[in-house]
């Protein structure tokens, strides 16, 4: 039962696959979980309480893992010390943060490795306590559905059946090896006595039965699904993508940047929404504003319900605004059936009124538009927009940010300084506000940075921000919406992040159509008389955003010579995934949920002990692995050997006939593993005979051991020949187990010792070739 249990949690590994970038992040999990599976099961070998199982376990599990995931810290180099725990603790933040901060795949590191091996040991060693010591297999199912909601919560693309697969085989080999060691209790299978045709019958009438089960179960999943439309395959992530709202009206939700970064790395191009508007160039439609920077990212302040935040048709004037300005624009979205639940609706800016079912809330200060309820999904809605276009020099003219009632200049002190120089040399030159920001823009687009999806990841010990600026200069639309923010609000101008979608690319009937491969990230800057405007930093080219564009007061004449030629099939679709080594780099705005969120962790050799996991296996692999299925192919035959022995004793115990036939079965086995000659032609009486009189060695067996094998035949006699054996005639179960006992003690004793060896290692009565046979004409009559 302990290799069942581990079965079936080695098949539940392929269910983070799809999770995970780059190889060996299994590794270490598969180490500890094969090694307490191990001292769980030779340690059962002595028949002892299970008590101290777990404590083993943990012993053993605590030396492996110092060399392991922390090497140089333990006493010895596998006794944990403080300088373990501490190392242990490190790892398991930088862990936890590259989950939070990464998409599916997440790249491998050794804070990634530490949380999947604790994870997996726990639940190994959970999976050994139900399945052998409580003998409640089924409930391993528990941890079994935890981990396969792992997938379903944070990647859209699910499970595929492969890995389903694998995973239900192994819980079915667990509750079948369970059902065998169950039925091996009831000692020998007495015949019915039918004809040999029925139990072909028997079993064909079972197997289609499982036939039939298992396929009404697969037409309810197939089917149910497209019937009822909450139950579609992404259910799970959209509870955990949900927002979440407290009672004091203060409303969270996934953090935007995490959904950008998942967006942008999905493998497909799904469509999200469609749209149809009367502008000639549609405005990007805007989800969240960011506007607070704590250091390494980009938050969004807390919005908040009420009576007069209630969206009533009419929204505020955007601020800045004294009058409604600009050419009324309507825009009709619909929104796809399969996209994610939407708490936010995406909207061009500024929007002046929205016409959508529903209670909707409106944030005053940024035009937000959101919801408290579970919005349903593939509903339709109309915005009315003003089309606003100012001129460069209008901008040029702007006067100080005296309309803003908050401040949108605020920065920590915790910024690199050189960041400050570098914006200063940009912006000497400038003369007004609007020039700075078209000097900070052109600083990004000038050709010196790369639009890359998966960039290197950031040094060890290095500042994310300075090192994307002036080092590494390789990102996608957060870090450059991000960067840019940070440096106009150094250069004295409000800025704060935007996160939604482009405009997306126009069909043949004249909408519009966004995917997934849309969502973007800009700045946007305030400007007095004008309002926040939107900037764009990252490059628009074949290699960049596709659908990126300059708007033409921040230089937009140069913009149709960056755009691409339009490429339907390829122009929205993401970067290809990135070689297992590359990592992603933090930046600014490389957020995990508010309000704490930090970098990327990154596993560099100089930074972490062991290196960097993700550049390949350690040099502790050949070892580990060499040793560890070393022992498990020497204790293997052993380790089946002890479970049918165990299952046996059981058996014995419970007293009755199959329980004299069951010591007898277990006596013929002992002998066979001693290599003690046992012939199906002799009776009962015979081998107990020979067997005190004889022994390979010359030895005699034991004078308690004989008379506890005289027992033991009388006991399987009766078993065999009497109609109804009265309690005269049978042992009960505890006088059974104890001649059992003593004759096998007896018979080792009698062995040499090399017949020992072999018999606890390589067994004889598991090899098919070394078991007795008979003629059946030669066999005795039974019962």
């Amino acid at each position: 039962m302990p290799l069942a249990a581990l079965v079936s949690m080695l098949a539940a590994l392929p269910l983070l696959g799809g999770l995970i970038r780059g190889d060996g992040w299994w590794g270490p999990a598969v180490v500890l979980m094969v090694a307490v599976t191990l001292v769980s099961a030779l340690y059962r070998l002595t028949g002892r309480t299970s008590i101290p199982v777990p404590f083993l376990q943990l012993l053993v599990a605590a030396l492996l893992f110092t060399p392991i995931l922390t090497p140089g810290t333990g006493f010895l180099g596998v006794v944990p010390t403080a300088a373990t725990f501490e190392q242990a603790w490190v790892l398991f933040e930088q862990g936890v943060n590259g989950i939070n901060t990464s998409t599916p795949p997440v790249p491998t590191t050794t804070g990634l490795q530490l949380i999947i091996a604790l994870t997996f040991l726990v639940f190994t060693m959970t999976a050994d306590f139900l399945a052998v010591t409580a003998r409640c297999p089924g409930m391993v199912g528990g941890l079994l559905l935890a981990l396969i909601v792992v997938p379903l919560a944070v990647d859209g693309a699910g499970l595929t059946w492969v890995q389903a697969a694998v995973c239900a085989a192994g819980y079915v080999t667990l509750l079948a090896t369970d059902m065998w060691v169950r039925g091996r209790e009831w000692g020998v299978r007495v015949p019915d006595g039918h004809p040999p045709g029925s139990r072909f019958v028997a079993g064909a009438a079972q197997l289609g039965t499982v036939v039939v089960a298992a396929s009404v179960a697969i037409l309810l999943a197939l089917s149910l699904p497209l019937m009822v439309p909450s139950l579609r395959t992404d259910a799970f992530r959209t509870m955990a993508d949900g927002a979440e709202f407290g009672s004091s009206g203060s409303v969270t939700t996934t953090h935007p940047l995490v959904s950008l970064r998942r967006d942008l790395a999905a493998s497909s191009d799904r469509t999200v929404l469609t749209y149809r508007s009367d502008a000639e160039e549609p405005e990007y439609l805007r989800t969240y504003v960011l506007d607070e920077f704590g250091g390494e990212n980009w938050t969004m302040s807390p919005v908040r319900t009420g009576r007069d935040s209630a969206l009533r048709g009419t929204l505020p004037l955007p601020t800045g605004w004294s009058r409604d300005s600009g050419t009324a624009v309507t825009t009709q979205v619909s929104l796809t059936s399969d996209a994610p639940r939407m708490e936010f609706l995406p909207l061009p800016y500024p929007a002046r009124s929205v016409d959508v079912s529903g209670d909707w809330y409106v944030d005053p200060a940024t035009l937000m538009v959101f919801t408290t309820d579970t919005p349903s999904t593939g509903f339709d809605f109309t915005v009315e927009s003003s089309e606003y276009r100012p001129e460069a020099e209008a901008l040029a003219d702007a006067g100080p940010p005296v309309s803003l009632t908050d401040d949108h200049l605020d920065l920590p002190n915790s910024i690199d300084g050189r960041v400050q120089e570098l914006t200063d040399s940009l912006t000497e030159n400038a003369d007004s506000t609007y020039e700075r920001a078209v000097a900070l823009q052109e600083f990004f687009t000038g050709g010196d940075f790369t639009y890359d999806l998966s960039p290197p990841a950031v040094p060890n010990g290095a500042d994310p921000l300075s090192y994307f600026l002036l080092e590494d200069r390789v990102g996608y639309c957060e870090q450059f919406a991000g960067a840019m923010a940070v440096m106009a609000r150094q250069a004295g101008i409000p800025a704060r992040v935007a996160v939604g979608y482009t405009a997306g690319q126009r069909g043949g009937d004249g909408s519009w159509s966004v995917s997934v491969g849309d969502a973007h990230a800009w700045p946007e800057l305030y400007f007095e008389g004008a309002g926040w405007l939107r900037f764009e930093p990252t490059p628009a080219s074949s290699q960049g955003q596709g659908t990126a564009s300059v708007p033409e007061y921040a230089g937009g004449d140069a913009a149709p010579e960056l755009r691409p030629e339009p490429e339907p099939s390829a122009s929205n679709t993401p970067e290809p995934s990135p070689s297992p080594e590359d990592e992603p780099s933090a930046s600014p705005s490389d957020a995990s949920p508010p309000p704490e969120a930090d970098e990327d962790p990154t596993d560099s050799a100089a930074g972490t002990p062991g290196g960097s996991a993700g550049s390949g296996a350690a040099p502790w692999w050949p070892v580990a692995v060499g040793l560890l299925g070393g022992l498990l192919l020497l204790a293997g035959p052993a380790l089946v050997r002890s479970v049918i022995r165990w299952s046996r004793r059981a058996a014995v115990a419970a007293g009755g006939t199959a329980a004299a036939h069951a010591a007898w079965l277990e006596l013929r086995d002992t002998c066979l593993d001693l290599g003690v000659e046992w012939t199906l032609t002799e009776s009962p009486r015979a081998t107990a005979s020979r067997l005190g009189a004889v022994r390979p060695n010359g030895a005699l067996l034991p004078s308690e051991a004989h008379a506890a094998v005289w027992r033991l035949a009388l006991a399987e006699e009766a078993a065999r020949y009497a109609p109804a054996p009265g309690d005269d005639q049978h042992p009960n179960g505890a006088e059974l187990s104890a001649d059992l006992a003593t004759a096998r003690s007896g018979a080792r004793a009698a062995a040499t010792r090399g017949d020992r060896c072999r018999a606890l290692l390589l067994p004889r009565s598991l090899a098919p070739w070394h078991r007795p046979r008979v003629a059946a004409d030669a066999v005795p009559a039974t019962a």
